[in-house]
């Protein structure tokens, strides 16, 4: 049963691969740039859906790329794919760059942390819950984004 479980997981991670690789390929990302408070310039990237990556913040791009695919491909939740969000999700506050580091960003890093230790917690009960928790992680993660968005129209304001 063990060795079932451990194909499963390992297929499941190569599709996810497979299909990030798929996605990236997909996607043009246009580079754009802003001038901080202290003079300096900065690069973020946005694609024609409105979806940030930043140069300086990998945590942030991974973790965004993963919960979209989640989403977007209503894939079977099971715990390794929660698990697997374990590193993004949980290092968002230490790795932000400076510039993005405002009172309501953190703010809204620690209640996608907050939804994100719930999901785990929680993430060998029924599938309907573990799924309902996945959507509250995606809508804090959402209300992150909708933030990171308003940050960056506050440098160009």
């Amino acid at each position: 049963m063990k060795i079932i479980k451990k194909f499963t997981a390992v297929l499941t991670v190569t599709g996810l691969l497979f299909m990030s690789c798929n996605k990236t390929t997909d996607t043009e990302y246009k580079t754009m740039e802003i001038k901080i408070a202290d003079g300096q310039t900065v690069e973020y990237k946005v694609d024609s859906e409105g979806h940030l990556a930043f140069n300086d913040w990998d945590v942030f791009n991974d973790a965004n790329r993963e919960l979209m695919e989640i989403e977007e491909r209503d894939l079977a939740v099971n715990p390794e794919i929660i698990e697997g969000l374990n590193n993004s999700v949980n290092n968002l506050g230490n790795t932000i760059p400076s510039w993005l580091k405002t009172e309501e960003v953190l703010e809204d890093i620690e209640d996608v942390q907050e939804e994100y230790k719930k999901l785990l917690d929680e993430r060998n009960e029924p599938a309907k819950n573990v799924k309902q928790n996945l959507e509250e992680l995606n809508e804090k993660f959402d209300d992150l984004r909708e933030e990171l968005n308003e940050t960056i129209e506050d440098y160009n304001s």
